[in-house]
């Protein structure tokens, strides 16, 4: 399929029909079980999860095949979460990956990542190792509780001390005003789901590290 020669109406409508499949493909790999339960280790995932549906922030979900990503998609259905998108680390998909190697150019897997979807929060999902395979870790409920918990609190003006670090992230990273905007954004929910009336610095930072696959 020639892609380039596509109308973005007929682009559209190939991204929601590749969508609904990945979701009907969730759904079943779920079949009626907890889906969060499914997902062994990828704790940091879960806590992404939680984050963008309390908001509704958009969610990125980046790693190698078989990790886990389409059954996280299943739990971000369940908690009413729309904007999930899945990606590969790199072209073959195992960047990072300790237990195959990458055969990618680093050129390669920087123009990789610039065709990322753009998402407020961007997080990585691994391979657990044998030890977490044991345990299943947070559940759909326990995500759920955390959700409904959270306060509304808007305001988003910060201290000294979080100006200062935002200011940092923002030369460091290269951020745009609006990935600036997405940053604050994000921890104004994790400042809610905390229950502080105020972003303060671990708020922002939790926020900064979604950031980690944006170059």
């Amino acid at each position: 399929m020639n892609l380039i020669g596509l109308t973005d109406t007929k682009l559209a409508a190939l991204y929601r029909q590749v969508s609904n499949e990945v979701e009907r493909r969730a759904r079943i790999a779920a079949n009626g079980h907890d889906a969060a339960a499914l997902v062994h280790g990828n704790e940091m995932a879960k806590r992404a999860l939680v984050v963008a549906a309390a908001g509704g922030h958009s969610l990125l979900l980046v790693g190698p095949a078989n990790c886990g990503k389409s059954m996280l998609r299943a739990v971000a259905l369940e908690l009413g979460l729309g904007q999930t998108f899945e990606a590969r680390p790199c072209p073959c998909g195992n960047y990072s990956n300790p237990c195959a190697g990458c055969s990618c150019t680093a050129p390669q897997i920087e123009r990789h990542v610039q065709k990322f979807p753009v998402a407020d929060i961007t997080v990585e999902v691994v391979r657990p190792p044998e030890r977490e395979m044991r345990s299943s870790g947070t559940t759909l409920a326990e995500m759920r509780k955390q959700i409904e918990a959270k306060t509304d609190h808007s305001a988003l003006d910060l201290d000294d001390v979080t100006s200062g670090l935002l200011r940092t992230a923002v030369v460091e990273l290269g951020v745009d005003p609006d990935v600036r905007r997405r940053i604050i954004a994000v921890a104004r929910t994790i400042a809610n789901l905390d229950r502080r009336e105020r972003i303060e610095a671990p708020h922002l930072m939790e926020a900064i590290n979604y950031r980690g696959f944006v170059r």
